[in-house]
């Protein structure tokens, strides 16, 4: 028969027992309270990276919301409007070279708060964040529009590489480090001055005549690109608080479909 085990032994054992358990049992405490620490760590993170997307969209949203209402209301003044039809070959060398520069001045100024935002984005890693998804989506729509070969013209077509050399072209770095947009008096400057600035503009230039000498049809690029801006002006300031009016998209009508000649 088994010999009994006296008290001694039974507390001895019981003890081992009991430690063996409080061991298991502090392991798996340890364990959750690690996964609990690094879920918690995941939060802080995604809260984190929540509140740099929001600082940065907050930083830069009044100057991409306004290049962006610029590009849109010349490119609906441009098709649905009469100001290209006016001035552009109105006979004043002045009224007409602002006609000109200031509708590429507002496409090139757009492309640099776009490639300054982009920068700035990929520098903080902010991942896939709910608002920088659809930010990124609204700048990816307006990208493809420009450099899209399924339109019938190739008028105003740019493709991505290019668009991201004019947005640096077009950077002005202060002193203190900040990037603003080169204001339009310094991008006129700089396009009288500088032949190696002045030739990533050249086609670009020639190509405003295209608001004139095509029609609705002719200039879809134009359209679809100033409905997208009107997609994006929507989100940066859904509630219509910095810009309530001028939100229109383009509608077809005899005005967009005129079709004048150039003069040579």
């Amino acid at each position: 028969m088994p010999e009994k085990l006296d008290a001694g032994s039974i507390v001895a054992i019981a003890s081992a027992l009991l430690s063996i358990l409080a061991a298991v049992i502090s392991g798996v405490m340890a364990n959750r309270s690690r996964k609990l620490e690094h879920a918690l760590e995941l939060q802080r993170r995604k809260e984190s990276k929540a509140e740099q997307t929001e600082e940065l969209i907050s930083k830069y949203r009044e100057p991409l919301l306004l290049a962006a209402h610029s590009l849109q209301q010349r490119m609906h003044n441009g098709i649905g409007g009469g100001y290209l039809e006016e001035f552009l070959h109105c006979g004043d060398p002045e009224e007409e070279r602002y006609a000109r520069r200031f509708t590429i001045y507002t496409l090139a100024e757009y492309l640099c708060w776009v490639e300054i935002i982009r920068r700035d984005l990929q520098f903080l890693d902010l991942g896939d964040e709910g608002k920088t998804r659809s930010l990124n989506a609204h700048l990816t729509d307006i990208s493809s529009i420009l450099g899209s070969q399924r339109y019938g013209r190739s008028h105003f077509r740019i493709f991505r590489g290019r668009q991201r050399a004019i947005g640096q072209l077009m950077m002005d770095i202060g002193h203190n480090g900040s990037t603003e947009a080169l204001t339009y008096p310094e991008f006129d400057v700089r396009i009288e001055e500088d032949s190696e600035f002045r030739r990533w503009f050249t086609v670009l230039l020639k190509d405003v005549d295209a608001f004139l000498t095509h029609d609705w049809n002719g200039n879809r690029r134009q359209v679809e690109l100033q409905w997208a801006l009107i997609d994006l002006i929507d989100f940066l300031d859904p509630g219509k608080v910095r810009i309530p009016h001028d939100r229109a998209k383009l509608e077809e009508s005899d005005i967009a479909n005129r079709v004048h000649e150039v003069p040579r």
